[in-house]
């Protein structure tokens, strides 16, 4: 058997240091789990031909070299094989994969960019860091916004930050704000990560797509939308301050879903919502959504009171949506961002190994957070922080490079993630961990920056929104 070898260099992405292959098209990892499958795909990348490996392989450990060329190719076609189509129980390993990193990593897997603080909505829950303020009334908020000297990441900052990206493992970037499209070179910026083979997902509140820039984006390697919508129409036009925001995101699913990007509908649960998440669901899934994201209200000091939702509404709520996705809309996934802790309890309360919940909780619960640990925040005045909800600064890329400001960033949040006492005994604290840390990383004063340093075989998994 003949195999096209320069095929999967140019196909995948290789971060040597984890063992970890990446397709950006598909969206796939690929974990090389023994050591002779890592050296195979490290010759390869080496430019080695298949003569070479094999007779290099059958000499480094004495195998037979038949069974060896037959190893690699089995490999090679394991990794340049498209993935099936996702089944009505979509394949969910990716966590299990990021989650395996309990060292530190030497560059992120995945960065989310805030490029701008401007957006067309005024929601009232928005976790924006500018928003934080408790004393700040909503007018006052735009008008900080309005005055603040930078609104936008500057684009040659983001297109540096994406070379650094491409060269160095990065393989998914999550672009975010305010409302993405706001920032004048928005899609100048998605094309640039095109060009450099990175994946690429979108956070919009669907308000500026259009059929056409749709299609842009597809082109330009977005391989995912996550749109927002947080109830039906007067509900999310009133959340939201915007009397046709219901439409436009409605709209932009569907234009998006046309485009063949993947769409994940995003709702934030405020008391208001509770009701009627379902409804939300079933009308995501009429349109041929089949991802939804629900992310509890993160308090900000500003209308906690009027948006505050106790964790305990996690668990019965994620029963009606099971029973649901069970009854109504077959294949829709369900998940819960930003690390809801698996015991979906007010206060820690640890859970056993023969808790009949167990399933429901893995089913729609990410476990613990990663934020800091394989990814990273940019915010939209260029300083990187472990998380987007966070207003604790490592420095300003624009000042230095990423690689310089990472290794701090997540020493500290490795620091900080430690099983609490209260949670000794759980059967899942290692996948939990307590689920958000931001509160115990919060240590030093709102605002301030932290610890600048001187700049001196085969699994596979496919990404989520």
């Amino acid at each position: 058997m003949t195999t096209t070898f320069d095929t999967v260099p140019s196909m995948l992405r290789y971060r040597p240091d984890l063992g970890l292959l990446f397709d950006p098209r598909a969206g796939v990892f690929h974990r090389l789990r023994n050591t002779v499958a890592k050296q195979m795909i490290d010759e390869i990348f080496a430019g080695r031909d298949r003569d070479t490996i094999v007779s290099t392989l059958s000499q480094r450990f004495h195998a037979n070299s038949g069974q060896v060329a037959a190893d690699l190719d089995a490999l090679v076609a394991a990794l340049t094989t498209p993935p099936a189509p996702k089944t009505d129980s979509p394949d969910r390993s990716l966590l299990e994969i990021d989650k395996r990193f309990d060292t530190t990593l030497d560059f992120p897997l995945r960065l989310e960019i805030e490029l701008t603080a401007v957006c067309n909505w005024n929601c009232g829950f928005c976790y924006n860091v500018w928003k934080i303020d408790p004393t700040l009334s909503d007018n006052d908020i735009r008008k900080a916004v309005r005055q603040l000297p930078e609104k936008h990441l500057p684009t040659d900052l983001a297109i540096e930050i994406l070379d650094q990206c491409a060269a160095q493992g990065c393989y998914v970037i999550r672009y975010s704000g305010g409302e993405t499209l706001l920032h004048p070179d928005a899609m100048r910026i998605f094309e640039h990560g095109g060009l450099l083979g990175l994946y690429q997902v979108v956070f919009t509140n669907g308000h500026f797509i259009t059929a056409d820039r749709a299609a842009r984006l597809a082109a330009a390697n977005v391989r995912c939308a996550l749109v927002s919508i947080h109830g039906d129409r007067d509900q999310h036009n009133d959340l939201t301050g915007h009397p046709r925001a219901y439409d436009k995101a409605i709209t932009a699913m569907q234009l998006l879903l046309d485009a063949g990007i993947n769409v994940v509908a995003e709702l934030t649960l405020v008391k208001e919502n509770i009701p009627g998440v379902l409804d939300v669901i079933r009308d995501a899934y009429r349109l041929g959504v089949r991802e939804f994201g629900i992310m509890r209200y993160v308090p900000t000091g500003r209308h906690d009171d009027r948006y505050g939702v106790p964790v305990s509404v996690t668990l019965p709520l994620m029963r009606e949506i099971d029973d649901l996705t069970a009854t109504e809309c077959a294949g829709m996934t369900v998940a819960w961002p930003c690390a809801q802790k698996l015991c979906a309890a007010d206060t820690d309360t640890p859970l056993h190994a023969d808790d009949p919940t167990l399933a429901l909780r893995f089913s729609q619960l990410v476990g613990h957070c990663e934020s800091g640990m394989v990814w990273a925040s940019v915010s939209y005045d260029g300083q990187l922080r472990n998380c987007p909800h966070s207003n604790v600064y490592f420095g300003r890329l624009a000042e230095y490079r990423l690689a310089d400001l990472w290794p701090t960033l997540t020493d500290r949040v490795h620091t900080a993630v430690t099983t609490r006492s209260t949670c000794v005994g759980c059967a899942v604290a290692d996948a939990c961990r307590g689920g958000c840390h931001l509160p115990s990383f919060f240590t030093a004063k709102t605002g301030t920056s932290l610890g600048i340093p001187s700049v001196g075989s085969v699994s596979t998994a496919t990404t989520g929104g």
